[in-house]
Order: structure tokens, then C-alpha cells, then sequence
């Protein structure tokens, strides 16, 4: 019963599940076929990067961070834009999950403390939008992003050649619409900053440079998990119960499915002939119903064209509040606020993201 109520509760794990079952019956059952179009190494990576992230969530980094930026007054504008910019920036190497899961809540409570409630909806909306726009520019800022770096073996200069462009767009359309926030001055709470504990936030940076050098296909991918996981275990061994498991199945399901679908004769062929061109478009509408991992995961099987399918994920992740998965976790937490306007943070949001799709939509077929 409790599975069947997880399944109900995450329908897009619910979807892969049943999309790799009804592949994988189509196609004469190998082991061994199966396990090779699962990507371990991807997996592995993910791993590792969510387990250091949730230690330095932990540690207080972040918050302390915040207190050390701000102290009793400032503006509510000034405000507004520390907690944007901070999704915008931290999502880069944090990815924009992280970056939504630390900063919305924390806004969310600083707002309210201050009496700045008419912030929540803009600030929230804008710092969905920075995340998403944000982790857009390196290999490891998105699930999405990080699949395409390794299933496409592209350089690092090759992949911020291609995402830099939209990312200096969005950041500077964002800090223009930071412009329309209230701009008065607010009173924030005092607290005590505790001192934060470099013993063991150090180890967790350090681990984290692995994972950047693993990126940067340095460091060899057996190697990061011998030296990362056992210092985990070593240093908090419940940080391996902070790991989104959810984000691992759902990849693991749909490599399985993808994977079969190669098998498949009749689907070998004519998919790939029909997105030849369209990768940007197509991608970028799937986004809007499947959210943008599962387009990227299904869409990579037929086309060798990377930069317009990673456009198209990412610049697809704006939109409909499911286009990114990572959009769902700033609406829970606001709907979780005292007195949510739900209709109002909706319409707010959908108005945000369709103002820089097209601005971003503009600039692609420009330069295209």
C-alpha cells in the first residue's frame, strides 16, 4: 500500500516506471542490454554531488553566508535580489534543486519576519526562474545538463560556449525585473550569528573538487567513488539519507526504456529523421508536458545535434510550472507559507516565465 501511495504522490516516477516496463516487453528480455543502457558513472556523479550538498545545507554555510551580507537595515529591494542572485549564482554548482530547497525557505522566513509579505510572490517567482536560468551554464547546474556533458563527451569550453549566451540574457533580464520590487527600507531579525564549524565544512568543499575534476573527466570515475563515498560515511553517514533516491530511479527508468527503444528496428530510424532540424523546438515543447530530464533522456536517442537539444531543455525549463521539476519545489514551499495565494503566485509565475521565453526565443532565432 505505501508503494502504491509513493507511486500516486510521484507520477512522473510512476510514468518512467511503466514506460521501462512496457519497452523492455518489447524486446526480447538480456540482461545484460538492460544494464549497459544505464548510465552508472551519470548516476554515480549525482550520488555523490547530493550527498556533499546536503552536508553543507547542513552545516549552516549558507545561512551563514546571509548573515554575514546583511545586518539590521536595508532596503526591501536590496533584499530581494540577495536571495535571487543567491538561486542564481549557487545553482551553478549546486544545481538549481539545491539551490531552491536552501534559499526559497530561507527567504520565505526572512521576508515574513520582516513584514514583507507582498515580496513572497515576485521574490519567490524570480528566484525559480534564476535557478532554472542559472545551473543553465555548467555541466553539473541541472540533471539535464549534466547527462548531455557526458552522453555527447563534449569539452567544457564547447558546452559554456553554447549556454553562456542565454545565461548573461537571463541574468540581466532578471536583475532588470528586480526593478519592479517595492524598494523601502525593512528591519530585520537580529539573531545571534553561531559560528560556523570550518571542520566540517572543509572536507566537504575538498569532496566537492572531486566531483568538479570527475567533471572535468580529471579524475576517473572509479576513483571518485572510492575516495568520496567511504569519507561520506566516515564524516555523517546520514547525509546518504538527504539523496533525492527519487531523481536516481527516475533516470535509471528511463535509460532502461530508452535503451530498449534503440532495440526496437521499427524506432531506430524514423524518429531521428523526423527531429533532424527541430531538436530546439521539439525539445522545447516536450518540455512543457514531460519536464525537461525526461525530454532530454528520451530526444538524445536520435539526434547528434547537442546544442540544440541543450538549448532547448534548458531555455524549455521556463514555461509551465512542470516544464522543471525544480519550479515544484518553490511552489510547495510557498504554497506552505501562512497565507498563500496560490491563483496570484500561478499567475505571477506563468507571466515571469513566458516574458523571458520569448525575450530568450527572440535571441535564438536571431542568431540562428
Amino acid at each position: 500500500m505505501k508503494l502504491i501511495q509513493y507511486l500516486r504522490h510521484n507520477p512522473d516516477l510512476t510514468v518512467a516506471m511503466l514506460f521501462a516496463v512496457f519497452v523492455s516487453s518489447l524486446v526480447p528480455f538480456s540482461l545484460t542490454a538492460m544494464l549497459d543502457s544505464i548510465n552508472v558513472p551519470l548516476l554515480g556523479l549525482l550520488f555523490c554531488l547530493m550527498s556533499i550538498v546536503a552536508g553543507l545545507r547542513q552545516s549552516g554555510l549558507f545561512t551563514y553566508a546571509y548573515q554575514l551580507v546583511f545586518k539590521e537595515h536595508t532596503t526591501s529591494r536590496t533584499l530581494g535580489r540577495f536571495f535571487i542572485f543567491s538561486c542564481f549564482f549557487s545553482s551553478m554548482l549546486i544545481t538549481n534543486d539545491v539551490s531552491l530547497i536552501i534559499f526559497v525557505p530561507l527567504a520565505i522566513m526572512i521576508l515574513t519576519e520582516a513584514r514583507a509579505i507582498r515580496l513572497l510572490i515576485p521574490v519567490v517567482t524570480w528566484q525559480t526562474i534564476a535557478a532554472n536560468m542559472g545551473s543553465m551554464l555548467t555541466p553539473i547546474g541541472n540533471p539535464q545538463n549534466l547527462f548531455i556533458y557526458s552522453y555527447y563527451n563534449l569539452s567544457l569550453g564547447d558546452f559554456l560556449s553554447i549556454t553562456f549566451p542565454v545565461v548573461l540574457i537571463s541574468g540581466v533580464v532578471i536583475y532588470l525585473a528586480t526593478y519592479l520590487l517595492p524598494n523601502k527600507e525593512v528591519v530585520l531579525p537580529s539573531d545571534e550569528k553561531p559560528p560556523l564549524k570550518w571542520g566540517a565544512v572543509a572536507p566537504l568543499l575538498a569532496l566537492f573538487i572531486l566531483c568538479l575534476l570527475n567533471v572535468l573527466r580529471i579524475l576517473p570515475f572509479h576513483w571518485l567513488m572510492v575516495l568520496v563515498v567511504p569519507v561520506i560515511a566516515l564524516l555523517n553517514h546520514r547525509l546518504f539519507y538527504e539523496v533525492d533516491y527519487k531523481l536516481l530511479l527516475l533516470f535509471t527508468f528511463l535509460f532502461i526504456g530508452v535503451g530498449g527503444l534503440a532495440r526496437i528496428p521499427f524506432l531506430q530510424s524514423w524518429p531521428g529523421q523526423l527531429l533532424a532540424g527541430n531538436e530546439f523546438v521539439v525539445s522545447l515543447v516536450l518540455s512543457q508536458i514531460l519536464s525537461n530530464v525526461p525530454t532530454t533522456v528520451m530526444l538524445s536517442q536520435y539526434t547528434t545535434a547537442s546544442a540544440p537539444l541543450l538549448l532547448g531543455v534548458n531555455i524549455g525549463g521556463l514555461g509551465t510550472i512542470i516544464a522543471s521539476m525544480a519550479s515544484v519545489i518553490s511552489f510547495k514551499a510557498y504554497i506552505g507559507t501562512r497565507f498563500p495565494f496560490t491563483r496570484g503566485y500561478l499567475f505571477n509565475f506563468t507571466a515571469a516565465n513566458l516574458s523571458l521565453l520569448l525575450i530568450l526565443l527572440l535571441y535564438y532565432y536571431i542568431v540562428s
